[in-house]
């Protein structure tokens, strides 16, 4: 009696390999950026609660949110701020040894717009940095006699690119007693059209993304499949 083995001949297996390979060279590219949008908007989304909860912590103390009321230089209002982060990294800005923004731009980290197409003035980043735990670059920028506060978040740290408004660097603003994404209405840029475009040619284009990305839960993956 003969006994007959099924198997595959060589010719199956190879046109078998080749369609596994066309699925995947279909597939994972897109895995990737969901993948890489989810990370993303989930520290965005964090991001967002932990600085929202620094100032519900101090009106519930009774503090002043209004950095017009402290002393630039004595007692600014960043330094009453940040003590309502736990486990915060302080930056010296001043030194290329630290994990945040040389604002005086002595070295080649630089922050850009959405497009990449301008550099970000380097005095919006001269107030105070620090680090939270979770490697999140926060910047503070809060000028003298001024009523509200930005603060600017790098989802993945300033040392890590593409260091660009829209994309990993988003703007809150606070202001009459209220945290609100930069974009929103009633902030300083609110016009989405010249603040979180392709096509706009702004110099502070991306700073009104924060609004794109906490109302629109497609944002991130379409920032990272256009954005490049």
């Amino acid at each position: 009696m003969i006994i007959k083995i099924a198997g595959f001949t060589l010719a199956e297996v190879l046109i078998t390999l080749g369609i596994i390979g066309v699925v995947a060279a279909i597939t994972i590219p897109g895995l990737m950026t969901a993948y890489k949008a989810h990370q993303l908007r989930s520290r965005f989304l964090k991001t967002y609660s932990v600085v929202q909860q620094a100032f519900k912590q101090m009106e519930a103390d009774d503090l002043s949110l209004d950095p017009s009321t402290y002393d630039r230089y004595a007692n600014p209002f960043y330094l009453t701020f940040k003590n309502y982060f736990r486990g915060i990294t302080i930056c010296n800005m001043f030194k290329l040894t630290t994990p945040c923004y040389n604002y005086r731009g002595i070295h080649s980290l630089t922050y850009k717009n959405l497009t990449g197409s301008a550099e970000i003035v380097p005095f919006y980043f001269d107030d105070y940095q620090f680090i939270l735990p979770d490697g999140t670059f926060i910047n503070v920028d809060s000028p003298s006699r001024s009523g509200w506060v930005w603060v600017m978040a790098d989802l993945n740290g300033a040392q890590n690119p593409p260091n660009r408004m829209g994309y990993d660097l988003f703007v809150f603003e606070f202001k009459d007693g209220e945290l609100r994404t930069m974009g929103s209405s009633g902030t300083k840029y609110s016009n989405l059209e010249q603040y979180c475009s392709l096509t706009s040619s702004e110099e502070l284009n991306g700073i009104a993304c924060a609004h794109k990305a906490k109302t629109d839960t497609e944002y991130f993956k379409w920032v990272v499949k256009n954005v490049k």
